[in-house]
């Protein structure tokens, strides 16, 4: 999942590529069985995940070429252009051509107008950044990406919010009581389906994860 979001960023892609390979790479693994695939054809699969999001999100068709040379000469031995599209023809097949995976960046984006805080550029790239760090956490999977949204959310406004008023820079921690009446009232309950009590579970989790990760830092 590192070299997804490393080629993600290489390429610049918007972010819901980021998402939408992270889902062919995992569902295509789900589907075929962990250990049904080989572990050094793992880069190959990461490759072409990023690849066939980008053809499915990106206003330009992607180049396979382009793409390969962004790896390091050991993960060039391995990926090559006719394995990328072996490997993608084995996974339309697999897929019957269905790629309507959830993303978390359209709930993210609608849970942030209703928030009003849609306006501001540091909420959303904040958000982006906890929610492409949690990609990396297997455990986070179980968790629909509406809900990672939302939690991801809460925590970005309260960093947000920290870092405007105390101009700490948004140092978080677990320590720091999360203000969730943001998310505490019915019309957001109304609208996004979620009370606070149905995502408290993930949202400590998240916020947890946060705090580890900035402390390594």
């Amino acid at each position: 999942m590192q070299r997804i979001c490393y080629l993600h960023e290489q390429k610049g892609y918007k972010p819901e590529s980021l998402f939408s390979a992270a889902s062919v790479f995992d569902y295509y693994l789900q589907t075929i069985g962990m250990n049904s695939f080989p572990k050094e054809q793992i880069i190959t699969l990461a490759t072409i995940s990023v690849l066939m999001s980008a053809k499915l999100e990106q206003p330009i068709s992607p180049s396979f070429s382009r793409m390969v040379g962004l790896l390091s000469e050991d993960e060039k031995r391995i990926v090559n252009k006719k394995g990328l599209i072996k490997l993608e023809e084995a996974i339309l097949k697999k897929f019957g051509f269905d790629f309507n995976f959830q993303s978390p960046i359209c709930s993210l984006e609608r849970y942030l107008r209703l928030l009003n805080y849609d306006l501001e550029p540091k909420v959303f790239s904040l958000c982006f950044q906890i929610l492409r760090a949690s990609l990396t956490v297997p455990s986070f999977l179980v968790y629909p990406p509406s809900k990672m949204a939302a939690c991801a959310a809460i925590i970005a406004i309260n960093i947000f919010e920290k870092d405007r008023e105390d101009k700490f820079g948004g140092h978080f921690s677990t320590g720091d009581t999360l203000n969730t009446d943001l998310w505490n009232h019915q019309t957001v309950h109304k609208i996004t389906g979620y009370a606070i009590e149905d995502i408290k579970i993930c949202l400590y989790e998240l916020a947890n994860f946060c705090s580890n990760q900035l402390k390594t830092k």
